[in-house]
């Protein structure tokens, strides 16, 4: 490799010449029967050594007289010859037409002067295109912004000659990667992709008109590209700068200039007609809600996304996009393009753009020639077997035959609560936290006793095998009842019913005049204010003193014990194992279905309709990482992101909601019993309770808990026999971390500083999880 002082001389100054060659565009003409032309020709010719030649102005001749004769080709070759030198007259071939020299090729080329260029050059594109619509089109200007997209939307208005006037922006250079897309050599790298469109133009077309802003398009000139040498008959957006998306429609709409976007993601097309609908709002009204003034003022990635997502969308992106949005900044740095929807957009964009110039196409709106919709092979169909029938809620009819078909396993109770308590009671057990927040109690009071079932219709989770999960919500319901019943001063006489599993759980009477402890005082008082909290914030030291308490509170419950893990790299590898199962979440089937449908609510009118599941808008997630996890509705965007082994982005996410915890936690059990996890559910819920009131914040991981209980217990995971070797892996670095043998994970969480959540998840009516019987 050399220097540039030990360039030999010649190189030298043909590396300089380049480099003041490199904003040339504009080809020189000569016409030789102009002097003063004729003697610069003459000079170029003797100066340039390496000029390169083409005379090919005999065949052009013939070609333009077979377009002006169509039926000459049909009479004997003389008959063309005579033809050919009649034309030329008295004119020398050396001096008919032009001589078009392009500096930066050092290529000099004789031509037919204009009008016949364009005879001869459009004469392929009759009837498609007829003489007097050619005309028209002759006669307008086109602004195009942006160079990947636009490069091949401007070279095929060119080859077509869809205008007269084009003006072409964007201030980047050619670089290596652009080549994926842009058809242009390697010789052109780091040339002003302006300059390059303007240069192969000029090759195909030098009578075109094209005018560069190098600069891109800027407020200081956007009314120039607008407006200047007449205003643009249509404005054609390719650029990435979403603030100039939106600034150049407005100002585009109060100077009534059409604009038309090909997304080159699913052939999706906008196309606004403010030339006809003076009034129409920019983007079809979808960034009217948002402030472009403040945009500039953006500074990172997540802050623009709102701005991002409401011009490209979410839901209609290819699945392949919304896949290669989760990896961005992860595996990939920028928004992926292919030159093959790059030209299929840029032959869309051009077709659209003559019908538009030409009024044969008045329609505004968003539109998608997607290929992939469009020629498919027909979709497979699925042989899964359903995993569970679905069951029909309990009724009060189904509750009291229950109670009446065993009610020598009860104790017989005469004290009457008022319904008033009741409610209470109810409500302050509904606020425990459930899997999915799926709220799987069902109350009934009957005869003085309170009986706690599962409802078993909202209980057939793929995370929750042999209810397991729903049991630990159950036992965290339970705790709030005794809490509540407590602070009422309730005393409590209560017994679980694993023999009744999964059908009834527990019952409970109530008798008056009870005395609360400090304790049952305070951790009530937390029931409203506890919740999830998956904030993402500096990491923070928490005392020794408070975990060693929170331990305390757990083991409290007979066989519970608390284990915390805060040093940092093995916090880093418990997080590598959450991150592991999090994405076998994603990419078993069956789970995928239960996160989108059973547990995720996507907008609040579905929050309110369901009073269950988790809204997006409670999960204290970035833009970017709400917009993600919006992507992972689509099926077949998961599938593609299995196949690519990709999932960067949500591993990122979960790892660094592990790396800013203080601690991470595991409270285990006996295994083997019902019990475990019920009483498991009320120590986690008296634990919460407990780091409420210290303003301290929870968020329970407990997926790979489940996945190691349905691997390794249930032996149900219909999965890879290498992802199952990995998943038991998994379980046993686990198992290693937390020094686990013989006790039964039930709650796993990590614990961490930061200010509460804004939002809450939404509880059911109390008429969806609580009756009252007949005496």
């Amino acid at each position: 490799m050399h220097n540039e002082t030990g360039l030999n001389p010649t190189l030298s100054q043909l590396i300089s010449e380049t480099s003041r060659q490199k904003t040339v565009y504009k080809p020189v003409f000569f016409n030789l029967l102009d002097t003063v032309q004729k003697s610069a020709f003459e000079h170029l010719i003797s100066t340039k050594n390496n000029l390169h030649v083409y005379d090919h102005i005999y065949s052009q001749v013939e070609e333009l007289i077979k377009c002006l004769q169509p039926t000459i080709v049909f009479l004997p070759p003389i008959e063309l010859e005579k033809a050919v030198k009649n034309h030329f007259g008295e004119k020398s071939v050396e001096e008919y037409g032009v001589w078009v020299y392009y500096p930066w090729a050092e290529k000099l080329v004789h031509l037919l002067d204009e009008q016949e260029f364009a005879i001869v050059r459009t004469n392929r594109n009759k009837y498609k295109i007829t003489t007097q619509e050619q005309a028209i089109l002759a006669q307008k200007k086109i602004g195009v912004m942006g160079l990947s997209v636009g490069q091949s939307v401007s070279l095929t208005l060119a080859m077509e000659r869809g205008f007269g006037e084009l003006r072409i922006a964007d201030f980047d250079e050619l670089d290596l990667s652009n080549i994926n897309r842009i058809r242009t050599g390697v010789y052109n790298l780091k040339i002003q992709k302006t300059v390059i469109v303007a240069r192969e133009i000029a090759e195909i077309d030098p009578y075109l008109n094209v005018v560069c802003f190098d600069d891109g398009i800027t407020e200081e000139n956007i009314d120039r590209f607008l407006t200047e040498n007449g205003k643009l008959d249509l404005l054609i957006d390719e650029c990435d700068s979403f603030d100039i998306k939106i600034n150049s429609r407005i100002k585009a709409k109060a100077l009534g200039i059409p604009v038309l976007m090909e997304g080159s993601d699913r052939g999706t097309i906008d196309i606004e007609r403010f030339d006809l609908e003076p009034e129409r709002p920019v983007l079809h009204g979808m960034v009217q809600h948002l402030d472009m003034s403040k945009y500039k003022e953006l500074t990172t990635l997540d802050e623009r996304t709102p701005y991002i997502t409401a011009v490209t969308g979410v839901e209609t992106l290819s699945p392949r996009m919304k896949a290669s949005a989760v990896e961005i900044m992860a595996t990939i740095s920028t928004w992926p393009q292919l030159a093959s929807a790059v030209t299929y957009g840029g032959g869309v964009t051009a077709d659209l753009s003559r019908k538009i110039l030409l009024g044969n196409l008045n329609v505004s709106g968003r539109f998608f020639l997607d290929l992939d919709e469009l020629i498919a092979d027909p979709e497979k169909i699925s042989d899964q077997k359903t995993t569970a029938a679905n069951l029909s809620p309990l009724s009060i009819e189904n509750i009291e035959e229950f109670i009446k078909a065993n009610r020598l396993a009860f104790d017989e109770h005469t004290q009457q609560l008022p319904e008033e308590i009741l409610n209470q009671l109810i409500v302050a057990a509904g606020k425990a936290p459930s899997g999915g927040n799926n709220q799987p109690w069902r109350w009934h009071h009957q005869n003085g006793l309170l009986h706690l079932f599962l409802e078993q219709s909202v209980a057939q989770a793929y995370l929750d095998p042999q209810y397991i999960s729903s049991y630990i919500s159950i036992g965290a319901a339970i705790e709030n009842l005794l809490l509540k019943a407590a602070h009422l001063n309730l005393a409590v006489n209560w017994n679980l019913t694993p023999q009744f599993a999964p059908n009834h759980l527990a019952w409970f009477s109530f008798t008056p005049n009870y005395q609360p402890s400090e304790q049952e005082i305070s951790l009530a008082k937390q029931i409203d204010l506890r919740h999830t909290n998956r904030k993402i914030t500096p990491r923070q030291e928490i005392n020794q003193a408070d975990l060693s308490h929170l331990s305390n509170l757990v083991e409290q419950i007979p066989n519970a014990k608390l284990q915390w893990v805060t040093d940092p790299e093995m916090i880093k590898n418990i997080g590598a194992i959450a991150t592991q199962t999090d994405l076998l979440r994603m990419f078993i089937p069956e789970a995928h279905e239960d996160f989108i449908t059973k547990e995720m609510r996507w907008d609040l009118d579905e929050v309110q309709a369901t009073e269950d599941g988790i809204g997006i808008h409670t999960l204290d997630l970035s833009n970017n990482d709400s917009i993600g996890i919006r992507l992972l509705k689509d099926k077949k965007m998961i599938n593609f992101l299995q196949q690519m082994n990709g999932g960067s982005g949500f591993k990122r996410l979960t790892m660094m909601q592990f790396m800013s915890s203080s601690a991470i936690g595991l409270i285990t059990m006996p295994k083997g019993e019902i019990n475990s996890f019920i009483e498991g559910g009320r120590a986690a819920e008296k634990l919460w309770l407990a780091t409420t009131e210290m303003q301290l914040q929870i968020h329970p991981v407990n997926v790979p808990i489940i996945f190691f209980y349905k691997n390794t217990i249930e032996d149900s995971l219909t999965i890879p026999l290498e992802q199952k070797a990995q998943l038991t892996l998994a379980e046993q670095n686990f198992n290693r971390l937390f020094s686990l043998s013989i006790e039964q994970p039930i709650f796993m969480f990590r614990i961490f500083k930061a200010a509460p959540s804004p939002e809450r998840t939404i509880r059911k009516s109390l008429s969806k999880t609580f009756s009252i019987g007949r005496a």
